[in-house]
């Protein structure tokens, strides 16, 4: 019996592809204010295909950035890294049926919660001006705990900490390995979010696969 539901942050609650269009507006206005709007629009262009969809080491993407724009004034990507994980969690884009579907879950008597990965204060923030940390039962960090999906160790440690087995519980999650097959292993029930960079990517049949997140509510 199902008793608790389970998701990832990113593009599952909320749209980070929008958020991210959002956040190298404020990027570029911290650090390159005095470029042209079509020397702007490239440069985010290059933030968009080089960023992996924010799998990416944040050090090394910002080197990257200032390598392929010859940025010699540049601050240094140890900065420009600083600037992404205390600055993205201002410009969340929580999908508007998220905070609706969590609700209803409760309402239904589920436990809810997160399991994100990320750097804790950046994921942290995110959750703290998402609007929905509220209504969570659980959220999980894997900066906070040193584990990573898609280590299935990340969604025993999160069912152990609600009084549940692993089976006890579905996660919902866009990535086909870090959230699907990481909660498979772990033995829990999933839906995969189909959004974002990896729409379309290693969809399973056998999978529920979803692009409304309201749309849990048909598999609980």
């Amino acid at each position: 019996m199902i008793k608790a539901v389970l998701f990832d942050f990113d593009e599952t609650l909320q749209d980070r592809t929008a958020a991210f269009e959002k956040y190298m507006d404020a990027f570029i206005a911290d650090f390159c204010p005095s470029i042209s709007a079509q020397e702007a629009e490239k440069r985010k262009e290059d933030m968009r295909v080089t960023g992996n969809g924010g799998y990416v080491n944040r050090e090394q993407w910002c080197q990257g950035l200032i390598d392929l724009w010859s940025w010699t004034d540049a601050p240094s990507s140890k900065i420009l890294a600083e600037h992404y994980d205390t600055k993205f969690g201002d410009y969340n884009v929580v999908f508007p049926e998220s905070r609706q579907l969590l609700c209803e879950l409760k309402s239904r008597g589920y436990l809810v919660g997160v399991i994100t990965n990320g750097p804790s204060y950046l994921q942290n923030h995110k959750m703290d001006t998402s609007g929905l940390r509220d209504l969570c039962d659980i959220v999980v960090v894997s900066g906070d705990i040193g584990i990573h999906k898609p280590d299935p160790a990340i969604f025993t440690y999160t069912a152990e900490k609600l009084g549940l087995n692993t089976s006890q519980c579905i996660y919902v999650g866009d990535h086909p390995v870090n959230d699907i097959q990481g909660a498979l292993q772990s033995g829990m029930g999933v839906i995969r979010m189909n959004y974002g960079w990896f729409k379309d990517q290693q969809l399973n049949p056998n999978i529920p696969t979803i692009d409304n997140i309201f749309d849990v509510i048909k598999y609980v």
